[in-house]
């Protein structure tokens, strides 16, 4: 019994020495917020792509931020204002989508709300009662950026709508998404304190979620789907609002967004024989042509 105690004691002893820091003050060990504890839960992000300085050929853009880079060794292509903080809009329902699949699979069923179905005004016009799997409200987030999908996703997850935009902010900063912040699951403007990011960090955010969550690509990629109707909800008819799926060969998604604060805002994948860009613009006054132009762009520097 006495060796027991010794050996409690000096495990006791190790443990409280690693967390203490020279100062001797406690170093904080939690990187998710407590609820998380007890889920599967991601672990934190090891991918930071190196940026270089703006190449001289690079074509000019009105967008106030961009980044395109390789998912897959990290270089970069192109890079402007990458870590200013700006408004994104519905991009924001990027970092919803992974809090939810961390959490849910894609057959658990979430009741449509009341104040989720009041949502505006992109929506998939879903009726308060209604029963929808998680991959249903996947394909209204991405095709229609549908808000209040999202807002379904928000209330049912952890049961806790405040909570769950914690664990979006608690995800953030896991992800080292350290120029991020969410107000609300949705992107829409608030009347203070809204939501921001920065082109870095939503390339970070996409390509975890893409690399562990390969479905979403599948759900991003289609151009149009049709829901038939269930005894749990009506039929659903969505057409995506990513033009370059059908524009610019090799485009596989991924997620729009406006707001009148964040202007035109974009995410987009492309792959072409084995290689992959993920691009992000935000504040552009023509993101279709601008996306083209650098993803054009980059391919070209890899070839």
């Amino acid at each position: 019994m006495k060796k027991l105690t010794f050996l409690s004691i000096i495990l006791v002893t190790l443990c409280s020495f690693l967390i203490l820091n020279l100062t001797g003050k406690k170093v904080s060990v939690d990187l998710i917020s407590p609820l998380l504890k007890e889920e599967n839960v991601l672990g934190v992000n090891q991918w930071f792509p190196q940026v270089s300085e703006d190449k001289q050929d690079a074509p000019i853009i009105s967008a106030k931020a961009a980044f395109f880079t390789d998912t897959k060794n990290g270089e970069v292509f192109y890079s402007k204002n990458i870590h200013q903080r700006l408004p994104i809009a519905s991009l924001v329902k990027v970092m919803t989508v992974l809090v939810a699949l961390e959490h849910k699979s894609m057959e658990d069923q979430f009741t449509v709300s009341q104040q989720a179905a009041d949502m505006e005004p992109d929506k998939m016009l879903l009726i308060a009662g209604e029963k929808l799997t998680l991959k249903e409200l996947l394909d209204g987030i991405f095709l229609v950026s549908a808000n209040d999908a999202a807002e379904i996703l928000a209330e049912g997850v952890t049961g806790d709508r405040e909570e769950f935009v914690k664990l979006m902010n608690d995800k953030a900063k896991q992800l080292g998404m350290n120029d991020t912040f969410y107000a609300n699951p949705t992107g829409l403007d608030e009347d203070t304190n809204n939501s921001y990011s920065t082109a870095y960090d939503l390339a970070l955010l996409t390509r975890f979620l893409i690399r562990y969550f390969p479905q979403v690509v599948d759900i991003s990629s289609q151009s149009h789907i049709y829901l038939p109707q269930t005894e749990n909800h009506q039929d659903y008819d969505m057409y995506s609002g990513i033009n370059l799926l059908t524009t610019y060969p090799g485009v596989v998604g991924f997620k729009t967004g406006y707001t009148p604060e964040a202007g035109l805002t974009l995410i987009t994948l492309a792959r072409k024989d084995d290689q992959e860009v993920v691009g992000v613009l935000l504040g552009s006054e023509d993101r279709r042509d601008e996306a083209r132009e650098l993803l054009d762009y980059s391919f070209g520097k890899m070839k």
